[in-house]
């Protein structure tokens, strides 16, 4: 029995073990981060103070003025609560663009009526 081959094998067993080690370290580090990176896109618009959001609103108009004749303003739909982002052409007073759009708005309006039905029903 060769002394040298059987010393080569557990070496390269031993090799072995610790790669896998490794990756499964990285495995679990690359996982983790993953998770905390999920965490950070399920924050909501409505988790942002509204002192916070005003704030940002305020900075980004005052950048969108400098740039161009549009105005950013941000409100909470009364009916929904839905906070709506609106960019507003300053001469004419027009609405460019809104986020969520008006027709998204107007489903959830009737959504929360639908439910409201049901539960009227139901008790």
């Amino acid at each position: 029995m060769d002394v040298k081959a059987v010393a080569n094998t557990q070496a390269s067993i031993e090799m072995n073990s610790q790669a896998n080690s490794i990756e499964q370290s990285k495995e679990v580090k690359k996982e983790q981060y993953q998770k905390e990176l999920d965490k950070q896109k399920e924050i909501k618009m409505e988790d942002i103070p509204e002192d916070i959001l005003k704030k940002a609103a305020d900075n980004l108009q005052k950048k969108l003025s400098m740039l161009n004749s549009s105005e950013l303003k941000i409100e909470t739909d009364k009916e929904t609560g839905i906070q709506v982002v609106k960019i507003i052409d300053q001469e004419t007073k027009e609405v460019v663009k809104q986020l969520p759009p008006e027709t998204i708005l107007k489903i959830a309006k009737y959504i929360d009526e639908i439910t409201g039905l049901l539960f009227e029903k139901k008790a």
